[in-house]
């Protein structure tokens, strides 16, 4: 008895820690993955669908990002973000899903 009670709290337990996991997870890649509604090369931002509003990153990145892109933005203290392109938008609607 005292076993299958120990046992029952064990998986209980993994189920709690998997779903927290799970969901710092996701909170992550929320925070770091956006996709781009418009880009302004001159400030050196582009406007985020997800978030609606304006994201200030390296100048440089912004070169080859245009909208309906998804990109990764890896932060730095001090520092400009980076982006990178982890999807184009040009892939998305040539692709045929099944």
């Amino acid at each position: 008895m005292v076993t299958r009670v120990l046992s029952i709290t064990a998986v209980v337990l993994s189920l709690a820690a998997s779903a927290a996991v799970a969901g710092n997870l996701t909170d992550h890649l929320q925070a770091t993955r956006m996709t781009v509604l418009r880009v302004d090369q001159d400030t050196g931002k582009f406007m985020c669908a997800e978030h609606r509003r304006w994201t200030a990153v390296f100048a440089a990145d912004l070169q080859s990002v245009r909208p309906g892109d998804i990109v990764k933005v890896d932060r730095k203290d001090g520092q400009l973000p980076r982006i990178t392109v982890v999807r184009r938008a040009s892939d998305e609607i040539g692709s045929l899903e099944l």
